[in-house]
Parts: structure tokens; C-alpha cells; sequence
């Protein structure tokens, strides 16, 4: 069987779609050998330092468009290469003769559509759609997610699988106290810090935790700091303005975007990793921290509870004073925090990268 994955930014920027499809392929091109072949398609081949492995052949994409990747380049790459299946992220599925498989992580431009710009909120709702209703399979990352595409796009139970996201445990991992240290140095953060990490905008509910930093500090704690580690979206300016109307802009630190280690020793030097979005189609920061022995608290929302298990204190993302609670509770009790990093650790060890590769070597047919 021939399958081609349309990895169109792996290696050219960082994001949760991104980080998806790179550790996905490579734990398909771990599963035992069962006659596929496996074409990678990412802009100018992008993807193939991130993707060294020989097993995959590397298709460049000419053009940063998707639009243009899709609707005119992998087509002919489909055709010419003579592909048995195309695997493609999100939405708009090309037109091919072949099997096809997108997968989609949720449905928040429509549940929490004011969180979307409205351009993008109108793309996604046409071609989303389309995408699901004319797929061989659809494949997301959990149960909750599933469930909101088979209602909302009368897709059929058996044609949409689950396949949660994972962690590679040899990279996010405990640091010794001095090799987490000398990143955070390097990075300008020390002290006493809760830790944020995602996409800077209005559906991650950031505002709350700027909200509940300010409440701590006036109460107990007038040394914390919130770190924010990511890129900045939309209405990501919204979030800075009320840092400062809260009185808290100096102690609201800014890291952007940064590497695999320097996230591992940002997330094992926190007090508490904070999670409090209002809609998630799973939620990988959760096991990062986790993973890292990092205590979590994490809204309760959506898929959020399929991932964190027992692993977390979770309070209601509209509920400002039920997140400020739960973060006195770790802050005050050492003991529950080394509970939750133990709890951690074993929840992480149910998430594998393999296990989802089979997931979705399945999706492709026999």
C-alpha cells in the first residue's frame, strides 16, 4: 500500500498540528513492516530533517500556499506517484481518486466561535465539513471530540476513529536541579512561577489565570510569577491589557515560542502547569507536564478530563474563585503536589505514540 501524509509546516513552524503529524509518522514508520510505503509531502521537504527516516520518501511542496498544496500540488503528486491513500490534517481534503483520511482535533470554531477570527471561522465551517462528509475515515484525538463530529456532521460512528496524541517520555522528562535551572536562567525566569503553555488567545481562557496570579499575590504569595510559553494569536493583546489593569504586567512573563528542552525545564520548575481552556479536542500540554513532574490543574472541560484522569486538581473554566482555590491548594499542600506528580506519571504511561500509529495504520485499510 502506498500512503501519502500531507505534513505541509512539519520543520517549517511549531504548533500542536505540527507536533501531531511529525511524531505520528514517525511512530507509523516504527510499526512492524507491512508492505506500505510511506510519501511525506512538506513545503520545500521541510519535513525530512525533522524525519530523517529512509523508510519515507520525501515529497517537496513548491508553494507555502495550502490552498495551493492542495488543491493543485498533491493531487498531482497523488496521481503521479500512483498513491492507494492520502492522510491529510484538518480540513480541506484535495480531490483525489484515492482513499482519503483527514483528521480533524474539534469542532471549537463552532462551539466557541467568538474565540475564531471571523475569517477563519468561515473557512473552517465550509471546508471542515465538506472534509468530514467526504472522507473514507475520519480520525481525532478523543471520545468527546468523536462524538461532536458524528452529531454535528451526520458522519457514521464506525467512519471516524480515535487516535489520542502522546508524548515521547525520553524527552519530556524530571531534570536534575541544576540542568532546569540554568535554561530558566537563560531564559530570564527564576522564583516561584505557575506555567502556561499554548497558543496565546481568547479559547485558552488565559485571562482567567491573569485574573486568579493577581488574587494570589495579593493573598499570600506576592512573589508568583505566570509563565506564558507560545506564540501570541488572536486578540493576544487583549490578554496584556489585562495583566496590566489587574496590576500584574511585571510579574507576566513572556518566553514565546521555545525548543522541546527549554519547554521540559520550564515545565519541571514550575509550581502548578495551569490548563484552563474553555475547549480542547485533547489537551498534549497536560502529559508534557505530567511527564515532567509537573502538578497540573486543568479545567474541566470538553475532552480535558479523558486526558488528565486522576491526575489533576480541575475546577469550571467560567469559575474564577474555584481556579484561584485550587491553586492555594497546591501551593499550600507540598504533599498533594507530589500526589498529583505521582498520579502523573502513571496517567502519562497510558498515552503512546504507537498505540495511535496502529490506530491510524488501521484508518488506512488493509
Amino acid at each position: 500500500m502506498r500512503i501519502g501524509i500531507d505534513a505541509h509546516f512539519v520543520g517549517v513552524r511549531p504548533g500542536g498540528n505540527e507536533q501531531y503529524f511529525e511524531n505520528l509518522i514517525r511512530a507509523l514508520l516504527r510499526q512492524p513492516a507491512d508492505g506500505c510505503e510511506y510519501f511525506v509531502f512538506s513545503y520545500r521537504g521541510a519535513a525530512q530533517e525533522r524525519l530523517p527516516d529512509p523508510r519515507a520518501v520525501h515529497v517537496p511542496l513548491a508553494m507555502r500556499s495550502v490552498w495551493w498544496q492542495r488543491a493543485i500540488e498533491i493531487p498531482r503528486h497523488v496521481w503521479r506517484l500512483g498513491l492507494d491513500v492520502l492522510h491529510v490534517p484538518f480540513n480541506f481534503l484535495p480531490v483525489t481518486r484515492c482513499r482519503t483520511v483527514v483528521t480533524i482535533h474539534d469542532l471549537g470554531f463552532l462551539r466557541v466561535p467568538d474565540f475564531y477570527a471571523p475569517l477563519e471561522r468561515l473557512r473552517m465551517r465550509l471546508f471542515t465539513r465538506m472534509s468530514a462528509r467526504a472522507a473514507d475515515q475520519v480520525v481525532t484525538g478523543s471520545e468527546f471530540a468523536k462524538r461532536d463530529i458524528v452529531e454535528e456532521y451526520g458522519v457514521r460512528p464506525e467512519r471516524v476513529s480515535v487516535a489520542p496524541s502522546a508524548v515521547d517520555r525520553a524527552v519530556f522528562r524530571r531534570l536534575a536541579a541544576s540542568e532546569g535551572e540554568a535554561v530558566r536562567r537563560r531564559l530570564g525566569v527564576s522564583g516561584e512561577y505557575l506555567l502556561a503553555v499554548g497558543v496565546i488567545q481568547p479559547r485558552k481562557n488565559l485571562a482567567i489565570l491573569v485574573d486568579a496570579l493577581a488574587a494570589l499575590r495579593a493573598h499570600g504569595w506576592p512573589h508568583l510569577q505566570l509563565v506564558l510559553a507560545g506564540r501570541e494569536g488572536y486578540r493576544a493583546g487583549e490578554l496584556f491589557r489585562r495583566a496590566s489593569e489587574r496590576g500584574v504586567e511585571a510579574a507576566v512573563r513572556r518566553v514565546g515560542v521555545v525548543s522541546e528542552p527549554d519547554l521540559v525545564a520550564l515545565y519541571n520548575g514550575a509550581r502548578a502547569f495551569v490548563y484552563p481552556s474553555f475547549f480542547e479536542g485533547f489537551g498534549i500540554p497536560l502529559l508534557e507536564a505530567m511527564c515532567c513532574g509537573c502538578p497540573v490543574v486543568s479545567s474541566n472541560a470538553t475532552s480535558l478530563p479523558e486526558v488528565y484522569g486522576d491526575a489533576a486538581l480541575s475546577f469550571d473554566p467560567a469559575d474564577p474563585a474555584a481556579l484561584v482555590a485550587r491553586l492555594e491548594e497546591v501551593l499550600r499542600d507540598p504533599a498533594l503536589s507530589c500526589r498529583l506528580v505521582e498520579r502523573g506519571f502513571a496517567r502519562a504511561k497510558e498515552f503512546s505514540w504507537d498505540r495511535t500509529a496502529a490506530v491510524v495504520r488501521r484508518a488506512y485499510g488493509p
